[in-house]
Order: structure tokens, then C-alpha cells, then sequence
């Protein structure tokens, strides 16, 4: 379950459209949160700035927020920005540092930011920043592909069912509790993903104990049977859920594209789910396969590596 009192928008200074502050708008409209804006900025010849005096390099530094400020005004004027809104400009090399600090000032309960749009029509760049907050933030990020607002018809949630790893588990029920809450707010009709490994070579092969078929189809029905119990145990259809053999990025980035998903909602830590040495890798590989904003939830008591 998700519980949002409060939204943190990270604004992009580089593109006009702001995706990002839609979402961001949207949901505080339908929850009563406060929206916190917040554009990070930093002007890389302040470092070149030594041998001025302390006070003029202040006036510099000083002068360079009041413009952005005023280019902050200007991107978010033509937005109707919900009564309890706050806007903020933070002074920063490190816009990763600058985010989650906020964050944790702000008390916020989801951080909004936008993909960068590619020069081409349709893709889109996973970031560095990107990679940084869906591995290292503690607070729910979503990254948000669209200009236009998605109604959010098809919610799909990534869940790993096959197993009984508590860890697995524990993140299986906030992942598909935050789906059902978005659900909820929008009216959505959810599904579930669950991908599972293939079977290694050497256990392939036939042996006088065992065919591979039998043990492929043990395995098949296994994980569908997981996934329809979790499933049955949230009320969600039979036709909703899609246990499929295959590497995670590959199953979900596929099934994502079938039901034409408008959101997909991922787990991630370093302990379950997508581990932190592959993570940037597969999630660069769903971003760049799927058209869909994604949400991406640590288990509880997740301790972010800032650096």
C-alpha cells in the first residue's frame, strides 16, 4: 500500500513540456497531497570562481538562482497547479543528492520526474539520474514517459512468485497492495506479470530418471499455480495473469507491450527482485522496450547506498 500525503516533482530546465508535473498534478488532484516542485540547478563556472571574494561569488551564485527561478516561473505557468504547491529551486552539482534530500525534507511519498524525449519520434533516454533514483531512492520513484495524461487503463505489477523467499514475498504484497491503490485512484484494470528462469542445459537433457519435458511442464505448472493463488488471494482474474518462462526484462517488457500497459510497477532492491548489479542494465532494457510510465518500490526497510 501506498499512502500519499505528499509529491515531489522533479522539473527538467532542458524540456518544455513537463510530463512529469502532469502526473504530479493528477494525482495530488486525486489524493489531497501537497506538491512540492523542485528544479536543481548549478552553473559549472561558479567553480571557476576562486579567486573572487566570498561575496562575489555569493552575488554570482545569487543572480544565477533568480534567473532560474524566473525560467522555473515560466516552464510551470501554463500548468493549474493545485492550491498546496510549493515550488523550489536547489543549488546543486548533484542532482541525485538534491532529489532525495528533498525528498526526505518534504516527507514525500513518490518522486515524479520525466524521461528525456530522444531527438527520434518515439524513444526515449534512460538517464543516469534515472538509473540512480529506481536503484538508490527508498522512496517510490516514477518515471514518466508521457506528454499527454493516460487514463492508466491497464496497470501491470512485476511479481516473482515461484519461490517461498520471505524477502520475495514481503515485496510481492507491497508491489501488488501499491497496484491496487492506483488502481483504485484510477479506475484501472490490473494485471500481473511473473517471469521465471529457463531450465540450465545441464538439467535439460533427458536422463532414464526424468524426461525434460515432464520437468519443463513441473516447472510451468508450478509457477502458474503460484501466480494464480497470489492472484486469487487479490482478487484479480485468471486472464490477468501471465507466468511466462524467460529472462525478466525480456517477459515483462513483452507482455507490458501486449496488454498495451499505461503503467508498470516494478520491484528493486539489492536483496529481491532485481539486484543492484543488474538492475541499471534491465531496467535501460524495459525502459527502452515498453511505452508506459514505470513506477519502481523498495521492500520495507531498504537502506539506500548514497554514492
Amino acid at each position: 500500500m501506498i499512502d500519499i500525503n505528499s509529491v515531489l516533482v522533479v522539473i527538467d530546465p532542458s524540456q518544455i513540456e513537463q510530463p512529469a508535473l502532469r502526473r504530479g498534478i493528477d494525482l495530488v488532484n486525486k489524493t489531497g497531497a501537497k506538491l512540492m516542485v523542485l528544479m536543481t540547478v548549478y552553473h559549472p563556472t561558479y567553480d571557476l570562481t576562486t579567486m573572487l571574494s566570498p561575496q562575489e561569488r555569493e552575488e554570482f551564485r545569487a543572480e544565477y538562482i533568480a534567473d532560474q527561478y524566473q525560467a522555473l516561473s515560466d516552464l510551470i505557468e501554463s500548468y493549474e497547479l493545485p492550491r498546496r504547491t510549493l515550488t523550489a529551486i536547489n543549488w546543486n552539482k548533484r542532482e541525485y543528492d538534491s532529489i532525495v534530500e528533498t525528498a526526505a525534507e518534504e516527507q514525500a511519498d513518490i518522486i515524479i520526474k520525466s524521461t528525456k524525449q530522444h531527438d527520434t519520434v518515439t524513444s526515449h533516454i534512460f538517464m543516469p539520474i534515472d538509473w540512480h533514483l529506481m536503484r538508490k531512492s527508498p522512496i517510490p520513484v516514477l518515471l514518466v514517459k508521457h506528454n499527454e495524461w493516460p487514463s492508466y487503463a491497464e496497470i501491470l505489477a512485476a511479481v516473482n512468485t515461484g519461490d517461498e523467499d520471505r524477502n520475495h514475498n514481503d515485496l510481492n504484497e507491497k508491489l501488488t497492495s501499491t497496484a491496487e491503490d492506483f488502481a483504485r485512484l484510477f479506475s484501472s484494470n490490473l494485471h500481473l506479470v511473473n517471469a521465471y528462469p529457463r531450465i540450465p542445459l545441464p538439467i535439460a537433457k533427458s536422463s532414464p530418471s526424468f524426461t525434460f519435458n515432464a520437468l519443463n511442464s513441473a516447472i510451468q505448472n508450478h509457477h502458474k499455480e503460484a501466480l494464480y493463488m497470489f492472484g486469487l488471494r487479490h482478487h484479480i482474474r485468471g486472464d490477468n495473469l501471465y507466468a511466462q518462462e524467460g529472462l525478466p526484462e525480456q517477459v515483462i517488457s513483452s507482455v507490458a507491450n501486449n496488454i498495451h500497459a499505461d503503467l508498470l510497477i516494478i520491484g528493486s532492491s539489492s536483496q529481491t527482485g532485481f539486484t543492484n548489479h543488474n538492475l541499471g542494465n534491465t531496467a535501460e532494457h524495459i525502459m527502452n522496450n515498453i511505452n508506459c510510465d514505470v513506477l519502481t518500490i523498495k521492500p520495507d526497510g531498504f537502506i539506500s547506498p548514497r554514492h
